[in-house]
């Protein structure tokens, strides 16, 4: 189908998504575009705003994608994913009385 005629449709709101994705710093998903396109007046569903964003290649950035961070998840001791949560979370066990 490659030579079908709407193969290489390029859709009409795609211009709007790159704008209002560059003018919140390259930070918005698809739920934050789509609400951004919505007060603009631009009506369109999530799943079109994320498919755009997919086919241009777009991704929103998440914490672990600024500085200084692994990707790792938490990195404060005592949160709770972290490691040192679970290994303190026996000792602040209640201590039943054994009957």
């Amino acid at each position: 189908m490659t030579g079908h005629p709407e193969a290489e449709r390029v859709d009409p709101i795609a211009g709007d998504v790159h704008a209002v994705r560059r003018d919140g710093h390259e930070r918005c998903g698809a739920g934050k575009i789509k609400a951004a396109l919505e007060r603009r007046g631009v009506t369109a569903s999530g799943r079109r705003v994320g498919n755009i964003m997919r086919e241009r290649g777009m991704r929103a950035r998440t914490r672990a994608d600024g500085p200084n961070r692994t990707g790792r998840g938490p990195t404060r001791p005592g949160s709770r994913t972290s490691s040192a949560a679970s290994s303190t979370a026996a000792s602040r066990a209640p201590a039943w009385p054994a009957t």
